[in-house]
C-alpha cells in the first residue's frame, strides 16, 4: 500500500496558503482597521506561537474564534477554492499505480473541511480507498508514530506492508520509518538527493511501476 500526504505533495501549496497567510490576515486587517502586512506579521506571529505539533494549528473554527472574525470557516474556504490544484504530474501517476493494482491512502495533517474540498476540486478521489485526517478523525498529528500505527490497524497491514511519501522531512519521513514504514522524500525544489528521495510523484511512480 502507498500512503500520500496531501498539501506539497499532491496538491501545490496555493489553496492552503491563500487562506492562511491572506484571507485570515486580510480579514483581520479589515476588523481591526490595520494594513494588510501588519495584520500578516501579527497572524502569523500567533500561528507561530501554537506550531506545527498542536491541534489548534490546523483548526480554521479555533482561529476564526481567536481572532474573532466575522466569517465562517467554509466562506473562507469556499472563497479561495478555485485555486485548488494538483501538480501537473499527479494524475499519471496515481492512474499509473493504480493500474498496477497498488492500494492507496492519503494521511494527511490537513482537516478534513481541507482535505474533502481539495479532493473534490481535483476529481482524485477515486483513486484512494481510504483518506485520513490525522487531526479530524484522531485528534492527533502526525508528529508521533500513534497515527501511523492507527492508519496500519484500520487497513489491516504490518508497518513493513505500507509505503509513505510525503514533503515534511519531520511528519512525513522521519516519524513514520521509526514504525518500520519505508519512506520517500518529495522535494519538489530539487535540492535534495539519495534513495529515498524523490522530486515528483512521476518519479515514485517510475520506482514501483518498473518493476
Amino acid at each position: 500500500m502507498l500512503s500520500f500526504d496531501m498539501d506539497g505533495t499532491i496538491t501545490d501549496l496555493s489553496f492552503v496558503e491563500s487562506v492562511w497567510l491572506e484571507g485570515i490576515p486580510r480579514l483581520f486587517a479589515e476588523k481591526n482597521r490595520i494594513s494588510f502586512q501588519e495584520a500578516k506579521a501579527f497572524v502569523k506571529n500567533e500561528y507561530d506561537k501554537v506550531g506545527m505539533d498542536r491541534l489548534e494549528w490546523y483548526d480554521l473554527n479555533h482561529w476564526v474564534g481567536k481572532l474573532n472574525l466575522n466569517f465562517s470557516p467554509s466562506e473562507i474556504l469556499n472563497s479561495f477554492q478555485h485555486r485548488i490544484k494538483t501538480f501537473p504530474e499527479v494524475t499519471g501517476a496515481l492512474q499509473d499505480l493504480s493500474k498496477k493494482g497498488y492500494r492507496l491512502i492519503i494521511l494527511s495533517n490537513a482537516r478534513r473541511e481541507f482535505l474533502d474540498l481539495e479532493l473534490e476540486k481535483t476529481g482524485i478521489s477515486g483513486f484512494f480507498e481510504q483518506t485520513f485526517s490525522s487531526t479530524s478523525d484522531f485528534g492527533l498529528t502526525k508528529k508521533t508514530t500513534d497515527i501511523y500505527q492507527k492508519v496500519c490497524n484500520i487497513c489491516g497491514l504490518s508497518p513493513l506492508e505500507i509505503v509513505h511519501v510525503g514533503d515534511d522531512r519531520y511528519f512525513d519521513f522521519e516519524i513514520p520509518r521509526r514504525l518500520g514504514i519505508k519512506t520517500f522524500y518529495i522535494d519538489r525544489t530539487g535540492a535534495d538527493s539519495g534513495e529515498t528521495v524523490v522530486h515528483n510523484l512521476k518519479e515514485l511512480a517510475e520506482k514501483f511501476t518498473s518493476k
